[in-house]
């Protein structure tokens, strides 16, 4: 019997289109469809490339994903009969192509970082509101219980510090989207900070983004270093909140994989921590750790108590994800024209249920994350200087 399209099956499931086949499509693939969505849909101008990612990466589902290629194929794809597009493309083209795929009445799964500035992004989210659709940037690790109960272990946190970084080799600063001035032009600080920022708003919220409004009040690349396009690959950042709070971090292309966060707090009795951060190891379970130390001898030597907290990973947080956009994305067809949204003060989707409060919790996390990306390059440009960060309701 021939194989059925998985374009078939799209009616009855959360079909997904891919367009492009970056490199980290493959993982969310393979999640998606761990968390009974479909990829019923990719789109890549190399006909060579996309039928190389299917088989790759597809080639178990049970049904067969209709392939785009061609000059037209993003087109093509945002015109055939699915529920949502996944977006890895370059920075530059993102919002070329949320436009294209809500005016084609899409939810939108975005990679980060999401724009080339915040006000772009906020133009997005407001269209996404008028169209009754979800845009959702792809941050995986916020989905996932443990980064939820780590943000909240330290009472009264005011010191987060973060070292994200891994060192590319010839090959990645010779071709690597993320160097290029016309791809990602903010280099490591859009790619690995965009998560030391986002770390750091969820532990001084306590996971409640409503809270950060007026809350960050400056950020600073004290230093940094360019390529020959301008791109920053190297760059330690602080960002000042209200109440004396400083996330500070490390990102960078030039040194070894690292993506240590460590949380503090006055009148804490431990130092919380994760040494895999973002990019977590295998297992069951996976945990992170408080340390409490202390001096005894006339203060010449140290002790240490420390204790594991482990949380469940029975699934990973690219399932977790996923999970999260299609529920989310469903309870915003229900719901969203059941009263007025006001995108002014962060609601973008109308709708009593929990799930349409954290679909917009979830975007007013990633707006705050890329308008202190915006300060930070604004420092860069000024030399380092530090510069002020205002609200989205203020931008």
């Amino acid at each position: 019997p021939p194989i059925k399209s998985a374009m078939e099956s799209a009616p009855t499931t959360f079909g997904i289109g891919i367009l492009g086949c970056a490199r980290i499509a493959k993982k969310n693939c393979r999640a998606a469809k761990s968390a009974a969505c479909q990829i019923t849909a990719v789109a890549s101008r190399s006909s060579e490339k996309a039928r190389d990612f299917v088989e790759e990466v597809l080639s178990g589902q049970d049904a067969a994903p209709a392939i785009f290629a061609g000059g037209d194929a993003y087109t093509q794809l945002l015109s055939s009969e699915l529920n949502s597009v996944y977006i890895p493309l370059p920075t530059k083209l993102h919002e070329q192509y949320v436009a294209k795929a809500l005016s084609s009445e899409k939810h939108v799964l975005l990679e980060k970082p999401v724009a080339t500035s915040s006000t772009s992004y906020q133009q997005m989210l407001e269209a996404a509101s008028q169209s009754g659709k979800f845009l959702m940037d792809g941050t995986m690790f916020v989905h996932h219980p443990r980064t939820k109960s780590f943000a909240k272990t330290i009472p009264n946190p005011n010191r987060v510090t973060f070292n994200f970084t891994f060192d590319g080799d010839d090959d990645f600063f010779r071709n690597d989207i993320r160097i290029k001035k016309d791809g990602d032009f903010m280099g490591c600080v859009g790619d690995l900070g965009w998560y030391c920022v986002r770390m750091g708003l969820l532990v001084f919220s306590s996971l409640d983004a409503g809270r950060l409004k007026g809350q960050i009040k400056a950020a600073q690349v004290v230093r940094y270093q360019l390529n020959d396009e301008g791109v920053p690959f190297d760059a330690d950042c602080i960002v000042h909140f209200s109440g004396n709070r400083v996330l500070s971090f490390h990102c960078s292309f030039i040194h070894p994989l690292n993506q240590t966060v460590t949380v503090s707090g006055t009148g804490s009795e431990y130092t919380a921590s994760m040494t895999d951060a973002i990019l977590p190891r295998q297992g069951d379970m996976l945990s992170y750790t408080l340390v409490r130390q202390g001096l005894i001898s006339y203060d010449e030597i140290t002790t240490e108590d420390s204790k594991e907290v482990q949380i469940d990973n029975s699934h990973v947080q690219e399932v977790c994800m996923w999970k999260n956009f299609a529920k989310w994305a469903r309870k915003i067809e229900e719901e969203s024209g059941s009263a007025a949204a006001d995108t002014k003060n962060g609601t973008w989707w109308s709708g009593g249920s929990d799930e349409v409060k954290e679909a917009n919790g979830i975007a007013l996390y990633s707006i705050y994350t890329q308008i202190v990306l915006d300060a930070l390059m604004k420092s860069i440009k000024l030399d380092g200087e530090k510069v002020k960060v205002n609200g989205f309701e203020e931008s």
